[in-house]
């Protein structure tokens, strides 16, 4: 099976599931909420949270409205993610481009998705890479989350011309040292998959009811750019049959360049991963769905990685010692990476390093 590089890997786990999904992950003990935010919990229309979150934001500022939305017991996907892009316009309007070190990067990074996506709108090509270079010494995972929401802003700014959107993340990435160019393919096909930033999905998405694996299939779409295309397709054949994650591995699965049908399987993964709210036995039991073992292992690995890198800090510890080796070893292994890579420093690594329950992958991470 072809391996997808550490980059996409990276950038396919932070991405996660930022536009399917509506579970509440675990995280840092809930505090007593402004009145605002108890207010937007009453709210169903994300335009009348955002009003809302905009008081908040007036009253105690961009950082301070970040920590308690991330204290608040709100989703870290869906619709949250949504309205915490309110974060990055305000931040935006208030301090201009220089202003893209008030964003953090919880919820999947929204404040750094709404603050590029009015940097390109005011400032176009040049605008972003200035603002996008600031984002490699922000925070581990911001830049692949900057350059993502580049894609994004880019197909809405063509009007849902792939083509261009893609040309332009090019043209971005020789502007930007170090640019995550996959993180920007994936960001436009994911956009053209969903069309949020327009408020009702545009027509004009490249999307085709007479085939599943379209626009992953049309000619036109470079190779270069196809690994970001299949890591929102499995998300879209999902939509398609209805929510029927049997067909939607058998699809993933009849996908003939190993590359691409891994990637495909990813995506199927970060679909289950909402579904299970982070109960192991049913991501066990959701993950039974793809075909074959070596699937099914795939899945169960990824929905680790997902469920830590939009917070689980609690019972994802506890999903790998109910799988049978080899499969356990990899799960611990993929568990520990997690771990080193989210926590540089050594003192607060060895708080997470102590909840493994293998002692041979404890004292690699205690040791890392």
């Amino acid at each position: 099976m072809e391996r997808l590089s550490r980059r996409e890997w990276i950038g396919l786990v932070l991405i996660g599931l930022a536009m399917t999904s509506f579970a509440i992950y675990p995280r840092v003990k809930k505090i007593s909420s402004s009145p605002e935010i108890e207010k937007i919990k009453t709210l169903k229309s994300v335009s009348e949270q955002s009003k809302e979150l905009t008081k908040l934001l007036e009253r105690v500022g961009p950082v301070e409205t970040q920590e308690q939305m991330l204290r608040s017991g709100l989703p870290f996907t869906g619709e949250t993610h949504l309205l915490i892009h309110t974060i990055g316009t305000y931040t935006y309007d208030k301090y201009g481009l220089g202003g893209l070190s008030y964003c953090r990067d919880y919820f999947l990074s929204a404040c750094y998705h709404g603050f590029i996506i009015n940097a390109l709108a005011d400032n176009g090509l040049n605008g972003v890479a200035e603002a996008i270079e600031s984002c490699e010494t922000a925070g581990i995972g911001v830049a692949p989350q900057c350059a993502h929401a580049a894609g994004h802003g880019f197909l809405a700014w063509h009007d849902y011309d792939l083509l261009k959107a893609l040309q332009m993340c090019d043209a971005l990435g020789e502007k930007v040292s170090n640019f995550y160019y996959f993180n920007c393919y994936d960001g436009t096909f994911m956009e053209n998959i969903w069309g949020v930033h327009n408020g009702v999905p545009s027509e004009k998405r490249w999307l085709k009811d007479s085939d599943i694996y379209y626009p992953c299939t049309d000619p036109r779409i470079a190779d270069k750019y196809l690994r970001g295309c299949w890591s929102n397709q499995a998300t879209r054949i999902y939509q398609f049959y209805k929510q029927d994650l049997k067909k939607t591995a058998e699809a993933c699965d009849a996908v003939i360049h190993p590359g691409y049908k891994e990637t495909c399987y990813n995506n199927f993964a970060r679909q289950i991963h909402p579904l299970t709210k982070d109960d192991n036995a049913k991501v066990l039991s959701l993950c039974s769905y793809a075909t074959g073992e070596n699937w099914k292992n795939y899945c169960i690995l990824t929905i680790l990685t997902s469920a830590w890198s939009v917070g689980n800090r609690t019972n994802v510890f506890e999903l790998c010692p109910l799988l049978a080796d080899p499969v356990q070893a990899n799960c611990f292994s993929r568990l520990v990476d997690q771990i080193i890579y989210y926590y540089p420093d050594k003192n607060t690594r060895k708080i997470y390093c102590l909840k493994v329950s293998s002692p041979t992958h404890k004292t690699r991470c205690l040791d890392a």
